[in-house]
């Protein structure tokens, strides 16, 4: 919703491909190990963001004229900015991570893992997971509706109806068979 997929096509008809975990007009920008095993998204859009980079990773150097600090040389250099990054971000836990780039006001943010979700506190402020009780299975964890409006803040009623619940609706009233033939059916496992 923020790209410029839409101006892009219209100007010029072009029609992105895949670009893998980073884009083509901005470097660094992209997903990049920690060492605890865990991963960061990083997105340095401006020359001047690469330049914040590079001082919280003590190498000021980089973000040199004559090294990566023009945009265009760090897409031309991609593949070794790159990995001067992940070299640099391997190097250090993600809470450490975060917090130096968050002070070095590096856009950087984490990418959370189902148990990171789970153990996340502002995801339980938000109440961004739901438990729902399931018939037959007990509590169940579901993600909740999202985004929450103020009116109609949408909620999780069910968790759908039960397998089969519709056989006779469908194989008796579309398909046409009768009793005997569902239950021949489910017998054998087809349905």
């Amino acid at each position: 919703m923020l790209d410029e997929l839409a101006p892009a096509y219209a100007r010029n008809g072009t029609v992105r491909q895949p670009e893998g975990t980073g884009t083509l007009n901005a470097c660094p920008h992209g997903h990049f190990p920690t060492a605890d095993g865990k991963w960061v998204a990083i997105a340095c859009t401006t020359d001047k963001m690469f330049s914040r980079l590079a001082a919280v990773m003590g190498r000021p150097d980089l973000a040199g004229d004559d090294a990566y600090g023009p945009q265009a040389q760090r897409l031309a250099a991609r593949d070794t900015v790159d990995r001067l990054v992940a070299a640099w971000t391997g190097s250090l836990d993600r809470a450490a991570l975060i917090e130096r780039c968050v002070a070095g006001e590096v856009p950087i943010g984490p990418l959370n893992t189902i148990a990171d979700i789970f153990e996340d506190p502002q995801f339980a402020a938000r109440d961004d997971l739901a438990t729902v009780e399931h018939p037959d299975l007990g509590e169940i964890v579901v993600p909740a509706p999202i985004p929450r409006m103020g009116e109609t803040p949408g909620a999780i009623t069910g968790l759908g109806p039960p397998l089969g619940n519709a056989n006779e609706a469908v194989y008796g009233g579309l398909l046409g068979l009768d009793a005997s033939e569902i239950a021949r059916l489910q017998d054998a496992g087809v349905i």
